[in-house]
Protein backbone atom coordinates (compact mmCIF):
# COMPACT_ATOMS: atom_id res chain seq x y z
CA UNK A 1 0.00 0.00 0.00
CA UNK A 2 3.00 2.42 0.83
CA UNK A 3 4.28 1.45 -2.39
CA UNK A 4 1.11 2.49 -4.39
CA UNK A 5 0.75 5.19 -2.83
CA UNK A 6 4.03 6.89 -3.54
CA UNK A 7 3.79 5.55 -6.86
CA UNK A 8 0.43 7.69 -7.52
CA UNK A 9 1.70 10.28 -5.36
CA UNK A 10 5.14 10.83 -8.07
CA UNK A 11 2.57 10.45 -10.77
CA UNK A 12 0.06 13.36 -9.69
CA UNK A 13 3.33 15.07 -9.08
CA UNK A 14 4.84 14.84 -12.67
CA UNK A 15 1.57 15.46 -14.20
CA UNK A 16 1.31 18.95 -12.51
CA UNK A 17 4.78 19.73 -13.09
CA UNK A 18 4.18 18.82 -16.73
CA UNK A 19 0.38 21.03 -17.02
CA UNK A 20 2.51 23.88 -15.04
CA UNK A 21 5.39 24.01 -17.84
CA UNK A 22 2.92 23.51 -21.12
CA UNK A 23 0.68 26.34 -19.55
CA UNK A 24 3.58 28.57 -18.74
CA UNK A 25 4.42 28.70 -22.80
CA UNK A 26 0.78 28.75 -23.26
CA UNK A 27 0.67 32.03 -21.31
CA UNK A 28 3.81 34.14 -22.10
CA UNK A 29 4.27 32.70 -25.61
CA UNK A 30 1.62 34.29 -27.91
CA UNK A 31 2.73 33.97 -31.02
CA UNK A 32 0.68 33.37 -34.58
CA UNK A 33 4.32 31.05 -35.26
CA UNK A 34 3.04 28.95 -32.08
CA UNK A 35 1.08 25.85 -33.67
CA UNK A 36 -0.39 23.95 -30.77
CA UNK A 37 -2.89 21.14 -30.81
CA UNK A 38 -4.99 19.16 -27.43
CA UNK A 39 -5.70 15.76 -28.72
CA UNK A 40 -7.87 13.29 -26.60
CA UNK A 41 -8.66 9.64 -27.01
CA UNK A 42 -10.86 6.96 -24.88
CA UNK A 43 -11.67 3.64 -24.74
CA UNK A 44 -14.26 2.12 -22.22
CA UNK A 45 -15.85 -1.19 -21.85
CA UNK A 46 -18.19 -2.87 -19.41
CA UNK A 47 -19.99 -6.18 -19.00
CA UNK A 48 -18.11 -9.33 -18.50
CA UNK A 49 -14.95 -6.86 -18.04
CA UNK A 50 -15.07 -3.53 -16.76
CA UNK A 51 -11.82 -1.55 -18.45
CA UNK A 52 -11.23 2.32 -18.95
CA UNK A 53 -8.41 3.64 -21.17
CA UNK A 54 -7.96 7.57 -21.34
CA UNK A 55 -4.91 9.70 -23.48
CA UNK A 56 -4.41 13.39 -22.81
CA UNK A 57 -1.46 15.19 -25.66
CA UNK A 58 -0.56 18.56 -25.75
CA UNK A 59 1.85 19.74 -27.77
CA UNK A 60 2.94 22.90 -28.26
CA UNK A 61 5.56 23.93 -31.39
CA UNK A 62 7.32 26.31 -33.47
CA UNK A 63 9.28 26.59 -36.50
CA UNK A 64 11.67 29.54 -37.74
CA UNK A 65 14.39 29.96 -39.56
CA UNK A 66 16.30 31.08 -36.60
CA UNK A 67 15.10 28.59 -33.78
CA UNK A 68 12.63 26.12 -33.26
CA UNK A 69 10.86 25.05 -29.88
CA UNK A 70 9.41 21.63 -29.47
CA UNK A 71 7.05 20.66 -26.32
CA UNK A 72 4.89 18.37 -25.11
CA UNK A 73 2.86 16.47 -22.58
CA UNK A 74 1.70 13.20 -22.95
CA UNK A 75 -0.68 11.34 -20.12
CA UNK A 76 -2.35 7.60 -20.63
CA UNK A 77 -4.25 6.98 -17.17
CA UNK A 78 -6.41 3.21 -17.44
CA UNK A 79 -8.50 0.59 -14.99
CA UNK A 80 -9.21 -2.75 -15.70
CA UNK A 81 -11.36 -4.14 -12.76
CA UNK A 82 -10.96 -1.53 -10.56
CA UNK A 83 -7.00 -1.81 -10.48
CA UNK A 84 -5.09 0.79 -12.38
CA UNK A 85 -3.46 -0.88 -15.47
CA UNK A 86 -2.11 2.34 -17.46
CA UNK A 87 -0.18 5.36 -15.89
CA UNK A 88 1.80 6.69 -18.03
CA UNK A 89 3.25 10.65 -18.45
CA UNK A 90 5.62 11.71 -20.25
CA UNK A 91 6.98 15.64 -20.91
CA UNK A 92 9.61 17.45 -23.18
CA UNK A 93 10.60 20.62 -24.26
CA UNK A 94 13.93 20.61 -27.20
CA UNK A 95 14.96 24.18 -27.84
CA UNK A 96 16.43 24.22 -31.35
CA UNK A 97 19.23 27.01 -32.86
CA UNK A 98 19.79 27.12 -36.20
CA UNK A 99 22.93 27.21 -37.66
CA UNK A 100 23.99 29.24 -40.84
CA UNK A 101 23.02 26.63 -42.60
CA UNK A 102 19.56 26.33 -41.70
CA UNK A 103 19.63 22.92 -42.17
CA UNK A 104 21.72 22.38 -39.17
CA UNK A 105 20.87 23.09 -35.66
CA UNK A 106 22.30 22.38 -31.86
CA UNK A 107 19.55 21.73 -28.83
CA UNK A 108 19.01 21.83 -25.23
CA UNK A 109 16.19 18.93 -24.36
CA UNK A 110 14.93 18.17 -21.17
CA UNK A 111 12.41 14.86 -20.52
CA UNK A 112 10.84 13.61 -17.68
CA UNK A 113 9.07 10.53 -17.56
CA UNK A 114 6.82 8.47 -15.06
CA UNK A 115 4.98 4.94 -15.86
CA UNK A 116 3.59 3.58 -12.80
CA UNK A 117 2.73 0.37 -14.28
CA UNK A 118 6.36 -0.65 -15.47
CA UNK A 119 7.69 0.71 -12.32
CA UNK A 120 9.54 4.03 -13.51
CA UNK A 121 8.70 6.30 -10.86
CA UNK A 122 11.26 9.32 -12.66
CA UNK A 123 13.32 9.04 -15.58
CA UNK A 124 14.56 12.35 -16.32
CA UNK A 125 17.27 13.78 -18.23
CA UNK A 126 19.19 16.74 -19.49
CA UNK A 127 21.34 17.47 -22.06
CA UNK A 128 22.73 18.96 -25.13
CA UNK A 129 21.68 17.55 -29.19
CA UNK A 130 23.35 18.42 -32.54
CA UNK A 131 20.70 17.19 -35.48
CA UNK A 132 19.95 17.98 -39.10
CA UNK A 133 16.89 18.19 -40.97
CA UNK A 134 17.42 15.67 -43.83
CA UNK A 135 14.13 17.41 -45.17
CA UNK A 136 12.48 20.78 -44.16
CA UNK A 137 9.67 21.43 -46.55
CA UNK A 138 6.52 23.33 -45.62
CA UNK A 139 4.37 20.19 -46.71
CA UNK A 140 6.91 17.19 -45.07
CA UNK A 141 9.60 17.58 -42.28
CA UNK A 142 12.16 14.93 -41.22
CA UNK A 143 14.77 15.70 -38.69
CA UNK A 144 17.86 13.38 -36.98
CA UNK A 145 19.37 14.07 -33.85
CA UNK A 146 21.79 12.66 -31.87
CA UNK A 147 22.74 13.66 -28.53
CA UNK A 148 24.45 13.32 -25.01
CA UNK A 149 22.68 13.65 -21.57
CA UNK A 150 22.99 13.26 -17.53
CA UNK A 151 20.12 10.83 -16.49
CA UNK A 152 18.64 10.13 -13.50
CA UNK A 153 15.74 6.93 -13.35
CA UNK A 154 14.03 5.49 -10.29
CA UNK A 155 12.25 2.11 -10.65
CA UNK A 156 10.91 0.37 -7.21
CA UNK A 157 13.88 -1.47 -6.62
CA UNK A 158 16.65 0.39 -8.44
CA UNK A 159 18.32 4.05 -8.34
CA UNK A 160 21.15 5.45 -10.43
CA UNK A 161 22.40 8.49 -12.22
CA UNK A 162 24.57 7.74 -15.18
CA UNK A 163 25.67 9.58 -18.73
CA UNK A 164 23.43 8.78 -21.50
CA UNK A 165 23.01 8.79 -25.47
CA UNK A 166 20.01 9.45 -27.77
CA UNK A 167 19.04 8.99 -31.17
CA UNK A 168 15.80 10.66 -32.67
CA UNK A 169 14.47 10.70 -35.63
CA UNK A 170 10.79 12.71 -36.57
CA UNK A 171 8.63 13.05 -39.56
CA UNK A 172 5.66 14.60 -40.23
CA UNK A 173 3.98 15.18 -44.33
CA UNK A 174 0.78 16.91 -44.69
CA UNK A 175 -0.57 14.57 -47.43
CA UNK A 176 -3.00 17.55 -48.20
CA UNK A 177 -5.29 20.29 -46.72
CA UNK A 178 -7.00 17.68 -44.53
CA UNK A 179 -5.39 14.82 -43.65
CA UNK A 180 -1.38 14.48 -42.24
CA UNK A 181 0.51 11.54 -41.50
CA UNK A 182 3.85 11.37 -38.92
CA UNK A 183 6.03 9.41 -36.90
CA UNK A 184 8.73 9.45 -34.24
CA UNK A 185 11.33 7.39 -33.40
CA UNK A 186 13.43 7.60 -30.04
CA UNK A 187 16.74 5.58 -28.99
CA UNK A 188 18.56 6.28 -25.79
CA UNK A 189 20.18 4.24 -23.24
CA UNK A 190 23.50 3.92 -21.02
CA UNK A 191 26.87 4.71 -22.19
CA UNK A 192 27.83 2.43 -19.80
CA UNK A 193 26.13 -0.90 -20.96
CA UNK A 194 24.99 0.62 -24.53
CA UNK A 195 23.88 -3.13 -25.30
CA UNK A 196 22.20 -4.25 -22.63
CA UNK A 197 20.72 -0.76 -20.91
CA UNK A 198 18.86 0.66 -23.67
CA UNK A 199 14.94 1.48 -24.25
CA UNK A 200 12.97 3.52 -26.81
CA UNK A 201 9.45 4.39 -28.34
CA UNK A 202 8.23 4.73 -31.75
CA UNK A 203 5.09 6.44 -32.66
CA UNK A 204 3.03 5.96 -36.20
CA UNK A 205 -0.03 8.05 -36.90
CA UNK A 206 -2.29 9.61 -39.34
CA UNK A 207 -4.47 12.42 -38.98
CA UNK A 208 -7.73 13.60 -40.62
CA UNK A 209 -9.62 17.18 -40.20
CA UNK A 210 -13.21 16.84 -39.93
CA UNK A 211 -13.67 20.68 -39.31
CA UNK A 212 -11.53 23.41 -39.31
CA UNK A 213 -9.84 23.08 -36.28
CA UNK A 214 -11.21 19.77 -35.37
CA UNK A 215 -9.49 16.40 -36.69
CA UNK A 216 -9.48 12.46 -36.32
CA UNK A 217 -6.34 10.55 -35.25
CA UNK A 218 -5.23 7.63 -35.61
CA UNK A 219 -2.14 5.99 -33.84
CA UNK A 220 0.10 3.52 -32.95
CA UNK A 221 2.57 3.48 -30.05
CA UNK A 222 5.50 0.90 -28.92
CA UNK A 223 7.47 1.40 -25.79
CA UNK A 224 10.13 -0.63 -25.34
CA UNK A 225 12.96 -1.27 -22.18
CA UNK A 226 15.45 -3.85 -22.57
CA UNK A 227 15.96 -3.79 -19.01
CA UNK A 228 12.90 -3.75 -16.85
CA UNK A 229 13.08 -2.79 -13.48
CA UNK A 230 11.62 -5.96 -12.18
CA UNK A 231 11.45 -9.24 -13.77
CA UNK A 232 7.13 -9.41 -13.98
CA UNK A 233 7.57 -6.37 -15.91
CA UNK A 234 7.21 -7.33 -19.90
CA UNK A 235 10.10 -5.09 -21.91
CA UNK A 236 7.49 -3.75 -24.33
CA UNK A 237 3.84 -2.03 -24.68
CA UNK A 238 1.95 -1.85 -27.85
CA UNK A 239 -1.31 0.90 -27.76
CA UNK A 240 -3.56 1.57 -30.29
CA UNK A 241 -5.89 4.78 -30.08
CA UNK A 242 -8.13 6.49 -32.12
CA UNK A 243 -9.20 10.22 -31.19
CA UNK A 244 -10.17 14.13 -31.66
CA UNK A 245 -7.30 16.46 -32.13
CA UNK A 246 -7.61 19.99 -32.16
CA UNK A 247 -5.38 22.95 -33.35
CA UNK A 248 -5.54 26.63 -31.69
Amino acid sequence: WFILKEVNLGFFRLHLFGIFVLSTFLVFAEDKAWENQLSFGADYKSGNTKKSLYIFDLKREKYTDSNDWINGLYSEFGETEGLQSEGLIRAYSEYRSRFNDSRFFSSILVQGVHDSIRSIRLRAKFGPNLGVYLINKSKVKLDLTVGLNSTYERGVENEEAYAGYRFSLNFKWYLNNVSSTYSKIEFSGNIGDPFVDYYGWLILGIKSSLLDDISLFAELRNDYKNVPDLDITKKNDILVNLGLSYVF
